[in-house]
């Protein structure tokens, strides 16, 4: 049985209690000697952060334990092909480092990544789930996307993409100050040439915004921005704000938000832009 095996008699948290996401800790001795322990036994020297070679070792020993009638404990293959999982990630991703994860469930073998990214990866539970459906071909694909979504959460929005959201988020000020909002969602668009051209969608706020991005991934253009009018909550308190997400083709957007009094003929910004998180591409 493996040694973070997470223990199958679960109780659930009661409904009104969230459940707290696991600490991921520094590793211990015995977790040093458990990971020492699963790579002795998966060998392979480079060829095991190979994602190519690893995905090939994956397949093969699901076809064999397949071709076995499924019968066995597989942990000592999860086990081993989720550590060299992680440690193809932390061969291409500067920074990380294996951790434990742990709460009242049990531990789990984690990757930790630094700011800007702050974020916690679980590999070998990414294998224990894939292995239990029989899904194959996988590997590769996984750790090709990983990276490079890490990679390129790690180096920021581009100097054009910073530009385009500055721009489209001082329009959205410029058409609110004074007279009011709500303001009409719009959708920035610019070409590779660096012309710009703007596009507003009447109608209800979330029909109008998601009609905004569908115009955005439809444009061909190699870089958008989408804004709309909303709330921002922060530090328990709510106010008005605009919103701009924008991205290059294919890259993290980057949200961003400005606050702003809503007083008709006199509707002002509060503070200066800020800067809110990163999420998918908008085109």
């Amino acid at each position: 049985m493996g040694f973070f095996r997470r223990n199958r008699d679960r109780t659930p948290a009661p409904p009104q209690a969230p459940a707290a996401l696991p600490e991921a800790r520094d590793l211990e001795p015995v977790d040093v000697a458990w990971f020492a322990g699963v790579r002795a036994s998966f060998p392979g020297g480079a060829s095991a952060n190979d994602p190519e070679t690893l995905g090939r070792r994956y397949d093969d020993a699901l076809d064999a334990w397949g071709a076995g009638g499924g019968v066995g404990d597989p942990s000592t293959m999860v086990d081993g092909l989720g550590v060299a999982l992680g440690d193809a990630v932390l061969a291409r991703v500067p920074g990380g480092r294996w951790a434990v994860a742990a709460d009242e469930h049990g531990r789990e073998p984690a990757v930790v990544l630094p700011p800007p990214l702050s974020l916690t990866i679980f590999p070998r539970a990414a294998v224990a789930r894939r292995w239990a459906t029989g899904e194959r071909g996988w590997v590769a694909d996984f750790v090709g996307s990983l990276v490079g979504r890490l990679t390129d959460l790690s180096t920021g929005p581009s100097p054009e993409v910073e530009a385009l959201a500055s721009f489209a988020l001082a329009h959205a000020v410029h058409s609110i100050v004074p007279e009011g909002g709500p303001l009409v969602p719009f959708c920035l668009l610019e070409e590779a040439d660096g012309e710009r051209s703007l596009h507003r969608f009447v109608g209800e706020l979330r029909e109008s915004v998601e009609r905004a991005r569908d115009h955005a991934r439809a444009s061909g253009a190699v870089r958008a921005a989408v804004a709309w009018d909303g709330y921002l909550t922060a530090d328990g308190t709510r106010t008005d704000a605009l919103f701009v997400e924008a991205s290059d083709t294919g890259r993290s957007s980057v949200l961003r938000a400005q606050r702003y009094s809503p007083v008709p003929g006199r509707t002002a910004p509060v503070g200066e832009p800020v800067t809110l998180e990163r999420g998918a591409p908008l085109l």
